[in-house]
């Protein structure tokens, strides 16, 4: 009886999220293999995550747990599909940026918690350390889809995705089948291949990975693939049709100069702009510092820019201290190919202390030269 009337109470009271039960059993050993790969593999990219670091199993977050709650709150709050539009502008989803979200998502996760401790049971969110997505598939809130995320009936694949511990003697749900069928438009979509493989994905060619976690230069491949993604890349998620029509998310706001910034102004975007738009939010956190934002946008630049951007990158090339930016700025140069690009990146290529600069600037020129 317990199990139901929770599930009401979260349905009635937390905004009719997608929602799962599972049992807080061990991880199986393929997905404790799968997820040590998975940190090897990223921390080549990013100093988040190490690639020693130990997979904790379910039991070892509670003394004494017994189930673990999943909910996923509707994150969808709109696609403006106009982008990137003149002048150009990118796309930081709301979650990373809005601190609305952050705290409309702790509120209903707070009052799962209250409804336990009213009934005589703990509950204890745990929001990092374990895969979320896992214990969603466990836990019957959705199934994994081909585009490696959890989709949820009738409530697709935006979601914010929180794992609620506690000792109540729930029920476990079953875990739901296969909800894609022969559908592959994710990874007819995906521009990179990284969706080639069905129900997993190539995270090195994933370009919200490369955007978000890579602390270096994107690689050459990539960079006309990333369009205008200067954070996160929606295409898969786009192309999903059990993602048409899902319910807008209006309880929170959308602040359209941070979730849809224009492009350019990011180039030179100064330590104190960036932290009065991203100081505290989920999206610095991610990114770690300015610079990767900067070389995002000047690659976004390079693919959706024209001639009245080439002062924007070489103001990057003259004053940006950090090579990874000039790189990206000369790259971009390189990209939009004018009379002016080629004259700075000629002199540059002499006067530029940095060798990786200077090899991004070289290959700029090549490139230009075959076309």
């Amino acid at each position: 009886m317990l199990t139901e009337d929770l599930k009401t109470f979260i349905r009635e009271n937390c905004g009719n999220p997608a929602l799962g039960i599972a049992s807080i059993d061990d991880f199986t050993p393929q997905e404790i293999r799968d997820m040590e790969q998975g940190n090897q593999t990223m921390a080549a990219y990013t100093p988040l995550i190490s690639a020693d670091m130990p997979v904790l199993n379910p039991r070892e977050f509670m003394d004494g747990g017994r189930a673990i709650i999943m909910v996923g709150y509707n994150a969808f709050f709109g696609r403006d599909h106009a982008l990137p539009g003149k002048p150009p502008h990118g796309e930081i989803i709301n979650a990373f940026v809005n601190q609305e979200c952050v705290d409309y998502n702790a509120a209903r996760n707070d009052t799962i918690i209250a409804f336990l401790e009213k009934h005589g049971y703990s509950g204890m969110l745990v929001p990092a350390g374990i895969p979320q997505k896992i214990l969603a598939a466990r836990a019957g809130l959705g199934r994994y889809g081909k585009n490696a995320l959890i989709q949820a009936p009738e409530k697709g694949s935006w979601l914010s995705l929180y794992a609620i511990f506690t000792d109540a003697p729930l029920e476990p749900e079953t875990p739901l089948t296969d909800m894609c069928g022969d559908c592959e438009q994710c990874k007819k979509a995906c521009p990179t291949g990284a969706l080639n493989v069905p129900y997993t994905c190539d995270i090195e060619r994933c370009l919200t990975m490369q955007a978000m976690y890579n602390k270096g230069p994107i690689p050459l491949e990539l960079r006309e693939k990333m369009g205008s993604c200067i954070a996160e890349c929606c295409i898969c998620m786009d192309a999903c049709p059990r993602n048409k029509n899902l319910a807008v998310n209006t309880a929170v706001s959308m602040p359209l100069h941070l979730v849809h910034p224009e492009i350019a102004p990011l180039v030179n975007i100064t330590d104190a702009e960036f932290d009065r738009l991203f100081g505290g939010t989920f999206f610095e956190f991610l990114i770690m510092e300015k610079k990767y934002l900067q070389r995002n946008a000047a690659i976004a630049l390079g693919n959706h820019g024209g001639p009245e951007h080439v002062p924007v990158l070489i103001e990057a090339l003259e004053t940006q201290e950090d090579e990874l930016v000039r790189g990206a700025a000369a790259w971009a140069l390189g990209k939009i190919a004018t009379p002016d690009a080629r004259s700075i990146l000629e002199k540059f290529l002499k006067q530029d202390p940095s060798e990786s600069v200077r090899s991004e600037i070289q290959g700029a020129l090549d490139r230009m030269k075959k076309h």
